[in-house]
């Protein structure tokens, strides 16, 4: 479960940095646009007083930077699209306009900024909406001509006027296109990646479970076994782990076959899983052996949790299946609790040779470490192995 929250708060810092990214992006373009309306000005093309053209400039700065603030506070996570595309390409659009009506003698230089919203929005909107969005900037061009008919004393030049708005349609016609294209093969890529870490998730499951019961392996478990020490010897944390084995399993497979054999197997991991806490974790070893890891449990906790763990297999009535009879199994647990500083071998060692006590004291049993003998406490039978990851290797468990 931590894992997983892991990912995908990694997936969400970097989709922040990428709409980030874009919204600087517009922000740059949006700045560029004040400039040349304030150089515009100051040749005598914009048509307004000073403190129009400050009040332009203000209002506009506080919605280009507001963007990227959302995203930076991470507020935009609270709307229904986090991009925000839509209310950024209205304020850049909103924006021009009023340029274009200010000044209607550079509103020609002024177009290639719809081109530049109409790529904006390859990035966000689906292949099929970008004529759409292509026709709304056109009308909203022709408004802005309409407005100045209606309320300006700039007089208007129409043959001029046909032959920009041509100009633009032409243009927006090849860069819709280019855009489509664009956006069909992000779409096409979006789909792959997603395929691909369906595959990519799919992959590390099956390299950390166990293909019979979907518990996990033994190389998964060495690595929560790793963790779970390393929290310990920072202080303050105590786990404890717990072998288990199935008594006479073996007769089982001799009487049932080995398919009955598997179908008991799932259905003690079932139980195994049902009974353990959230915190807690499991995994198959080989054969009839499971390992549980009890987090934040001291030596007694352990005790108890592998007692309720011990009655509920016993209880458990087993279907083997059409045509087999329902039988019962019992366990033999061994409980050990890791000690500060020790290796992970002499921690596994006291539980195995626990699990091997409570099967010579006669099975379905619990034998806690502090029953062994103080020899048996404290040997390590892979002080002396040459293998490079000793704590690879766990000392079978044997009936």
């Amino acid at each position: 479960m931590d894992s997983q929250v892991l990912k995908d708060d990694q997936k969400i810092t970097v989709a922040q940095k990428l709409r980030l990214r874009r919204s600087l992006m517009a922000v740059g373009a949006g700045f560029a646009n004040s400039l040349v309306i304030t150089i515009a000005w100051q040749f005598g093309y914009v048509f307004v007083s000073g403190e129009l053209l400050f009040a332009y400039l203000a209002v506009s700065s506080i919605g280009y930077a507001l963007f990227p603030w959302l995203i930076l506070t991470k507020k935009n996570l609270n709307f229904s699209d986090p991009s925000m595309t839509s209310f950024q390409i209205g304020w850049q659009l909103i924006m021009i306009l009023v340029c274009m009506y200010a000044a209607p003698g550079i509103r020609e230089l002024l177009i290639v900024n719809f081109l530049l919203i109409l790529l904006f929005s390859v990035f966000r909107y689906h292949p099929k909406q970008l004529p759409f969005v292509a026709a709304f900037l056109l009308s909203s061009y022709l408004l802005v001509i309409l407005a100045q008919l209606m309320w300006s004393s700039a007089p208007i030049h129409w043959q001029y006027e046909v032959v920009t708005s041509l100009v633009f349609v032409l243009g927006l016609i090849g860069v819709s296109l280019l855009g489509v294209e664009i956006s069909s093969l992000r779409v096409a890529l979006k789909r792959r990646n997603e395929h691909l870490a369906l595959l990519t998730a799919k992959n590390e499951q099956l390299a950390v479970t166990d293909d019979l019961t979907g518990l996990y392996n033994r190389r998964h478990l060495m690595r929560i076994l790793r963790r779970q020490k390393s929290l310990s010897d920072r202080g303050g944390y105590q786990f404890s782990i717990g072998f288990i084995d199935l008594d006479f399993f073996k007769q089982v497979n001799d009487t049932y076959g080995h398919a009955a054999g598997d179908a008991a197997l799932v259905a003690v991991a079932k139980e195994i899983n049902r009974t353990l806490r959230d915190v807690d974790y499991v995994a198959r070893i080989g054969g009839e052996e499971f390992v549980v890891v009890l987090s934040q449990t001291d030596y007694a906790e352990a005790l108890r949790i592998a007692e309720r763990l011990r009655a509920d297999i016993a209880q458990l009535k087993i279907d083997l299946g059409e045509g087999q009879p329902t039988i019962a199994l019992t366990a033999s647990l061994g409980v050990a609790t890791y000690r500060l500083t020790e290796t992970l071998n002499d921690l596994i060692h006291r539980g195995d040779s626990a699990a091997y006590a409570a099967k010579s004291c006669g099975r379905n049993c619990i034998v806690g470490e502090k029953e062994l003998p103080e020899t048996e406490q404290y040997k390590n039978p892979l002080a002396s192995s040459k293998l490079e990851d000793p704590d690879l290797v766990f000392p079978a468990i044997v009936d």
